[in-house]
């Protein structure tokens, strides 16, 4: 079943459809969609300078000794018995593919061979843009919804193609888009206005936690590394972290290249050198917390005895 809206008329016999809140002004009846006249001294008549303009025009030739022509926008629409006429009463079973109103209600229809198909939830066009249509009827709705040639972002119906390597939710989830369209195929980093996030064949990825480079921007040349919990990027965090290529010093949620020492995770304390864990590394390490028996990169706790010209008790020189 399609959605009716309310119609008022004003005293300059406009007709406005509402739903939703949105109102698309008709003015005359029809010339929104349905029609206006102009001649040949319009030089460029730019379609998206409004908001629908009928998509068929005829040829008149005027008989006379200039061979001036007219053109005239014939008016398309669907009727009382949900068929596409066009020049007033005139149908065309051959008309496809395309979402054009229905004056009498202000509900929008899409054509299939001349008439309103009850179609599953599809993304039709017109000149305006690209509509959600459901049941063969636009459906006024906000939110990313599925169709049948996949899930599309829409704000009062229209799909909003510059929703683009952005991150929307719906009640699924949270997705990846890409010209108002989620990207299944997207793996990688994205961010919107709430922080930034590990997405997975399009959808967001809570079971991420890691390093990851960085592929969006975010830091210097793009160049820096950012540690990822949960599959959001912990700008808080100081840590050591791991990924492929080692275990990594974190500050503010970023590898410190420049870091050489004794750092700490849930794990224990490790050596690292430029930012990364030395796991070959064997000897004395001082902190601001003593010197420390080391071997193979990690502080041995339980270590007592001499080594490296100290007495160690419980890993710690004494």
């Amino acid at each position: 079943m399609h959605s009716k809206r309310r119609i008022k008329r004003d005293k300059k016999n406009c007709v406005q459809p509402e739903a939703y809140g949105r109102t698309v002004k008709v003015r005359w009846g029809y010339l929104m969609l349905l029609g206006i006249l102009f001649s040949l001294e319009v030089a460029a008549f730019s379609a998206n300078a409004q908001e629908l303009q009928p998509e068929r025009m005829q040829a008149i030739k005027k008989a006379d000794n200039q061979s001036s022509v007219n053109w005239k926008l014939v008016s398309q629409e669907i009727n009382e018995k949900n068929e596409y006429v066009y020049d007033g009463d005139k149908t065309d079973d051959t008309m496809s593919d395309r979402v054009l109103p229905k004056i009498s209600d202000g509900s929008w229809g899409y054509v299939m061979n001349g008439k309103v198909q009850e179609t599953a939830s599809v993304n039709a066009a017109n000149l305006a843009g690209w509509w959600h249509v459901k049941n063969g009827w636009v459906d006024w709705s906000d939110g990313i919804l599925e169709t049948a040639d996949g899930w599309h972002k829409y704000v009062g119906g229209k799909q909003e193609v510059t929703a683009n390597e952005t991150v929307e939710s719906n009640p699924g989830g949270w997705f990846f888009l890409k010209d108002g369209t989620v990207d299944f195929s997207y793996t990688g980093l994205a961010q919107n206005e709430n922080g930034i996030f590990w997405m997975k064949a399009g959808g967001f990825d809570t079971e991420m936690t890691g390093v990851v480079p960085d592929t969006i921007g975010v830091t210097k040349d793009g160049s820096g590394w950012l540690y990822l919990h949960g599959g959001i990027f912990d700008a808080n965090a100081d840590t050591i972290a791991a990924n492929e290529a080692g275990w990594w010093k974190i500050r503010n949620g970023l590898v410190d290249f420049s870091y050489t020492g004794l750092a700490y995770n849930e794990t224990g304390w490790y050596y690292l050198q430029n930012g990364m864990v030395d796991f070959g590394y064997c000897g004395a390490v001082q902190n601001e917390f003593g010197i420390w028996y080391v071997e193979n990169g990690r502080v041995d706790m339980a270590y007592d005895g001499r080594a490296y010209g100290y007495y160690f008790s419980g890993g710690k020189a004494q």
